[in-house]
Formats: C-alpha cells, structure tokens, sequence
C-alpha cells in the first residue's frame, strides 16, 4: 500500500519532510481509509504524543478500540477528546457510543443529549438517542426516530432502519417493513425485515422475505441460509 495508493504515499513523504502531530493525523487517516486500523491507531498514538490536546486523534483512537470490540479501551481517550475539545458534538458524541457499547446506556443517552445541545443538526447525535430510545423500550423511540430521519435527509438510511425497528417494537409491522424499504436497496429491507420476524418466531413469513432477497440477489449465501434455517425452525415448530 505505501508503494501503490498515491495519497498514502503523499501524505507519508510529507510526514518524512515535516513530521508533526497533523503530519501524523493525516497519516493515520489514510490508513483508515484503507482499513488498515493498526497502523492508524500507532499514527494517532503518535500525533496525541507529539501535541497532547489533539482532540481529534483523541476521538479517532476512542472510536478505533470501539470498533474492535474493546470499549473499555477507548473510554480515556474519548474522555480525552471531550475535554480537549467541549464545544465538539463529534466528541460528546463518540464518548457516547463507547459508553452505549460497555452498557452505559442513560450516560450514552446524556452524551449524545449533549452532541445534540452543541449542534441542534446533528442528526447522527439523534439518530443514537432514537436507538438508545428502542433498546430501553420508550414510548418516545419513534418520535425521536423520525426526529432522527429528518434530519438525516439523504444520509438518513441508517435511521430509516431504526424507524422501522422503533415501529416493530410498537408491534406496527406493515410500518416497520415499509421503513425498512425506504432505508435501502430491496434485497437489503426484505432480509432485515426477515430478520425481525426471527426475531418475533414468525418463522413461515420469514421464510418468505429471505426468499424475496434471495431473488432480488441470488448470490447473497446468507439469505439463502436464512431461507433454510427459518423453513427448518417452521417445519420444526420451534416456538
């Protein structure tokens, strides 16, 4: 990669000529975009070293250990970027989602309460409160669900997915499948939606949205898999 993909390889003569915690960041960054984490995590590492109130490597390296699975991990550092950088909704917000994945779930909801006081825009700080709102059951999930999609606009596909989710819990499924619909391509809403009635043992009707995904995409293996495993639980009567 440091030989063939042209802006790497840029960014990594720069920071040869001028090393600095920006030189650093931005190598890092690159590295992300080719999914090389590791690498980006020692450049980010490199870049707190070099200016300790980097607030945005602070926040890169929190939401790295998130990825991995290891939240506890990046708990510092997203604490780090939030009190580098207080007026950032970027930072209050991953601290919440790092706080959501080690099951924190009110202080996640109060981070992204303050993602959104900060920046009343800041959709994906809504799009998380509308999530947090469906795991702990309120009664306000699709308002603030639809809140959420709103504000999206053309980046709202991951909130239409939590829109139909919110309106699932509610037990309104023709909502639920046509949100699913809207938040992306058909083969992707009619597995999710399979997906979601697993999930209530609707097992024959399941059997059918993984069938309408499969042949919208006969190469996705794992609706197929879908398709027998939910046909083997109806035939099997698994309750």
């Amino acid at each position: 990669l440091e030989s063939t993909d042209q802006r790497l390889l840029a960014v990594l003569l720069q920071l040869t000529v001028a090393p600095s915690a920006a030189a650093h960041r931005q190598v890092a960054r690159e590295y992300q975009r080719l999914d090389v984490l590791d690498l980006a995590q020692e450049h980010y590492s490199l870049a707190v070293h070099l200016d300790p109130t980097d607030a945005t490597s602070f926040d890169a390296m929190a939401r790295i250990w998130r990825d991995w699975g290891t939240p506890q991990l990046g708990l510092g550092d997203a604490y780090r970027a939030v009190y580098q950088a207080p007026g950032s909704p970027e930072a209050a917000n991953t601290l919440g989602t790092v706080l959501q994945a080690l099951g924190e779930v009110s202080e996640a909801k109060r981070a992204y309460a303050r993602a959104l006081s900060l920046d009343p825009n800041a959709w994906y700080a809504l799009n998380n409160i509308c999530y947090v709102d469906i795991l702990t059951r309120q009664m306000v999930a699709r308002e603030s669900c639809h809140r959420a999609v709103a504000a999206g606009g053309s980046l709202a596909k991951t909130p239409r997915n939590n829109l139909a989710l919110a309106y699932a819990a509610a037990g309104d499924f023709g909502s639920a499948r046509r949100w699913f619909r809207l938040a992306g391509e058909p083969a992707v809403a009619n597995y999710n939606y399979g997906i979601l009635l697993m999930a209530t043992h609707s097992y024959e009707e399941a059997a059918t949205a993984f069938q309408a995904a499969l042949t919208e995409n006969p190469d996705s293996t794992l609706a197929a898999a879908r398709v027998r495993q939910a046909r083997q639980a109806a035939a099997a009567g698994i309750p």
